[in-house]
């Protein structure tokens, strides 16, 4: 750890003592370069920037002399009018151009402008002049010409400006000449560091020698270990080249296959373990392996083994670089999996038994439905008969009849009515169980509304006290889920008629799996937990007729309903106490269906 810690600040040493030798004497050579192309420049500059000044002078000087030559009597020249007019052409490009060319220089600015003033002043007075000379007034025109010398003296403000340029130029000379004097420091500076460096990479380049044969020892030892862990692997370990030659193997690989080391080198794989490995798929696959640089996972095949047994095996098959070779080479191992393979053909065959039973249970429960179909409807006629001839003899009988007689007519008649109630409840239950599910988004809140509203109309106006948390959307079967609130708020509705408050609460919570836990409760009669599971069967009453009306269906169809979605019933009750009810539906990622967790 040292050791490398000592070679990680030796490197960072000689890259800073590279970056001196190297970027060092490009950074000054550079700089000395700009500074020369700077420079240059400058004396650019100056030189334009007197020239545009000497020009103004210049056309400022020929117009006027123009002028004055008129004055002197020269003939109408056309050269002279154009030189008189001149100015007005050149002048304001000039000032504009050395404006631009000194912006970084404030005060020169302000001499220009001042430059500008003057030049203004002057050719207005010049052309004064030239007006006076088309008027014949000769006089007048020498007149305003000399004041346009004494009011506007543009000499010295000429002066002034060329003076500032030769002055700047002097002092950026001066300081590139210091600079290059730096430079030639730095320079110097850079050849000793370069020379050190030179002498520091021989000699650390002799101790990186030395390091790199110890490093390779280590690597030697550690390479005869690693060959010493995989002949010690149980797990058959072999390594092929890009022609699925064997390069080696481990002990494992050997005994199972047959293979000597010494004898076996460079066989190609599909000649060893007498055809063991002549799979053309499993051959095809390792050539992807080793062109494509895929991997191979978790291959089952059947081999025959060397012992002369045949064993499930799992293969599995990776590229890799080879160290002492540009060529790819193959890292092939295998895992015999015989014992889990027999495992899982016989879990396969119970399972398959398991849904041999399933498909009878599931036969038997459609011979059911179709008995209780069938016989419901065959139900019907014979009853009819009875309910009919009562009816008739009834009517014979008019006023023959005696209490007795009217007694019996009225026993066959209320128990042909409740048989067909019965047979009506049968049905639904029957349909129940066969008919599709019509999912689709359903609101349970306006669901438990709905039932509320038409449960309150059969109480005759007894005063009910309602708890409605908010309930979700879920999805299902509207109309079936509608015969789950009506039946259960029914229910509470008839068990709390002996109660002078009646209280029925409607709650949801969540369960740990996210799913949708619905519960009615009641403080009406409530029953004993040790009949709870006779509650959801088909006719099972815990209760007289007498004391609440009802066939014992209603229960079983919630449950069947609710087990067609996915989910469960349960109750929980204590006699004279009241009664929960709850069940249970998948919970659903449509809009509005969280609203129950508010």
């Amino acid at each position: 750890m040292i050791e490398r810690i000592g070679l990680r600040w030796r490197l960072v040493g000689l890259l800073a003592a590279v970056l001196v030798i190297v970027a060092l004497p490009y950074i000054v050579t550079r700089s000395a370069a700009e500074d020369a192309l700077d420079s240059r420049d400058w004396v650019t500059h100056t030189s334009e920037v007197k020239a545009s000044v000497y020009r103004v002078a210049a056309s400022l000087r020929s117009s006027e002399a123009a002028v004055y030559a008129r004055i002197a009597g020269a003939s109408d020249d056309p050269d002279l009018d154009q030189r008189a007019h001149a100015p007005r052409q050149v002048v304001p490009g000039l000032v504009a151009s050395l404006r631009e060319m000194t912006r970084d220089n404030p005060e020169q600015i302000a001499r220009i402008g001042a430059l500008e003033s003057i030049a203004s002043g002057r050719m207005a007075l010049t052309d004064q002049a030239l007006q006076r000379l088309k008027a014949g007034d000769k006089n007048g025109a020498f007149a305003s010409m000399e004041d346009a010398r004494q009011l506007f003296p543009v000499r010295e403000q000429i002066k002034e400006i060329v003076d500032e340029e030769t002055g700047l130029l002097a002092a950026r000379r001066a300081k590139a000449s210091s600079l290059a004097t730096n430079n030639r420091l730095v320079l110097l500076v850079s050849a000793l560091a370069q020379i050190a460096l030179l002498g520091i990479v021989v000699v650390v380049s002799e101790r990186q020698i030395a390091i790199r044969l110890r490093a390779e020892s280590r690597v030697a030892d550690a390479v005869q270990r690693s060959q010493l862990i995989v002949q010690a692997v149980r797990e058959p370990i072999a390594m092929l080249d890009k022609n699925l030659r064997t390069l080696l193997a481990n002990a494992a690989f050997a005994e199972l296959y047959g293979f000597d080391q010494e004898r076996d080198q460079r066989v190609p794989l599909d000649q060893i373990g007498d055809g063991a490995w002549k799979d053309s798929a499993l051959l095809q696959r390792l050539v992807d392996v080793v062109a494509r640089d895929r991997e191979l996972w978790d291959y089952e095949l059947t081999q025959r083994t060397m012992d002369g047994v045949d064993r499930f095996v799992v293969i599995n098959a990776r590229r890799i670089e080879q160290p002492d070779s540009d060529d790819p080479a193959l890292l092939l191992t295998v895992s015999d999996i015989t014992a889990r393979a027999l495992v899982e053909q016989k879990v396969n065959e119970l399972n398959r038994q398991l849904e041999g039973k399933v498909e009878q249970i599931s036969d038997v429960n459609r011979e059911l439905e179709a008995f209780s179909y069938s016989v419901s409807h065959d139900l019907r006629a014979p009853l009819r008969h009875i309910s009919g001839f009562a009816g008739k003899l009834e009517s014979q009988l008019g006023d023959k009849a005696d209490d007795r007689v009217r007694h019996y007519i009225d026993v066959i008649s209320s128990s042909s009515r409740r048989m067909a109630q019965l047979i009506d409840d049968l049905l639904v239950f029957s349909r129940l169980g066969r008919g599709a599910l019509r999912l689709q988004p359903v609101d349970m809140q306006s669901l438990v509304e709905e039932a509320r509203a038409l449960v309150e109309s059969d109480t005759g106006g007894r005063h009910i006290e309602w708890k409605v948390s908010p309930l979700p959307i879920v999805i299902g079967d509207e109309n079936m889920l509608r015969t789950v609130w009506q039946n259960l708020l029914g229910n509470a509705v008839k068990y709390t008629s002996s109660r002078d408050r009646a209280l029925i609460e409607v709650e949801l919570a969540r369960t740990p799996a996210g799913d949708y836990e619905f519960s009615v409760r009641d403080n009406g009669a409530g029953f004993d937990m040790q009949y709870a599971g006779k509650l959801f069967g088909v006719f099972q009453r815990l209760h007289r007729a007498s004391e609440f009306p009802g066939n014992g269906i209603g229960l079983a169809n919630v449950r069947r309903i609710i087990a067609r979605h996915g989910g469960r019933t349960w109750a929980e009750g204590e006699t004279g106490v009241g009664a929960t009810f709850h069940f249970s539906l998948p919970a659903s990622d449509v809009p509005g269906a969280r609203l129950g967790d508010s």
